[in-house]
């Protein structure tokens, strides 16, 4: 009997002419028992590998020098994005490298070829800097969207794996030069600290487009009854007025 998919370990990815050389049928690879997740390589589609592993087999299957870029970076930060730029959603795997002379886009990968850009490593992985990954994706984002994305890269809580000051990040920003920097410059000066969820960026920016005074966000109420600390997404305190997003 021939090799088949559930017999796959979980969470892993596999090469094609790998799977093929020990057994498993051509019918299997085009079932929806498997998934494609590069070109030649695939995974079970009940315990499909996640993004980091898929990453580090993108480098690998590259066969030259890399790093993960663009809104596969983003999303292994942790950055909030839209579903469309995240893997859910169907967004291709892309990385940066300064081998080859031509870039490489197919269904699954999309390969830049440009100066090599400065790096972290995080998750076993190496990406470009988180503010590199949003400049790269800041065409692809509407500007809430991108602000969206800075609040979660500067929030104390619920936000990246990395996180960053936002005076760095305006900073930065401000240095920034090329494609998608004049964004990135908007978006980082509408950007706060603090904003714990999507909703909290677009209820603030909204505010802001009325006219109303900048709020204070996430203020911490202690209830005197009982001790119990709250936080109010929107706050005016002087005003003594909360606004909630529910």
């Amino acid at each position: 009997m021939g090799l088949r998919p559930e017999d796959l370990q979980r969470g892993e990815v596999y090469r094609r002419e790998w799977l093929l050389e020990h057994g498993m049928h051509r019918r299997h690879l085009s079932s929806p028992a498997m998934t494609r997740v590069l070109p030649t390589c695939y995974t079970r589609t009940d315990y499909p590998a996640d993004l980091r592993r898929v990453a580090v087999e993108a480098q690998d299957l590259l066969g030259c020098p890399s790093v993960v870029a663009g809104v596969t970076a983003a999303e292994l930060f942790g950055v909030r994005l839209p579903r469309r730029a995240r893997r859910e959603g169907g967004a291709r795997v892309h990385l940066d490298t300064s081998g080859g002379s031509s870039p490489r886009r197919t269904e699954t990968l999309v390969v830049h070829r440009c100066a090599p850009p400065p790096t972290i490593r995080l998750h076993g992985v190496t990406m470009v800097e988180p503010l590199t990954a949003l400049q790269e994706i800041a065409g692809r984002l509407t500007l809430d969207e991108l602000v969206i994305a800075i609040d979660s890269l500067v929030a104390d809580r619920f936000g990246t794996a990395w996180r960053i000051p936002l005076t760095e990040v305006r900073e930065q920003a401000g240095a920034a030069r090329g494609r998608g920097a004049k964004q990135l410059r908007e978006a980082a000066a509408l950007a706060r600290e603090r904003v714990w969820s999507p909703r909290e960026t677009q209820m603030h920016l909204l505010l802001r487009r009325y006219g109303r005074p900048v709020t204070v966000m996430n203020h911490e109420v202690v209830d005197p009854a009982t001790g119990i600390v709250y936080y109010i997404d929107l706050a005016y305190p002087e005003r003594r007025i909360a606004i909630e997003y529910d």
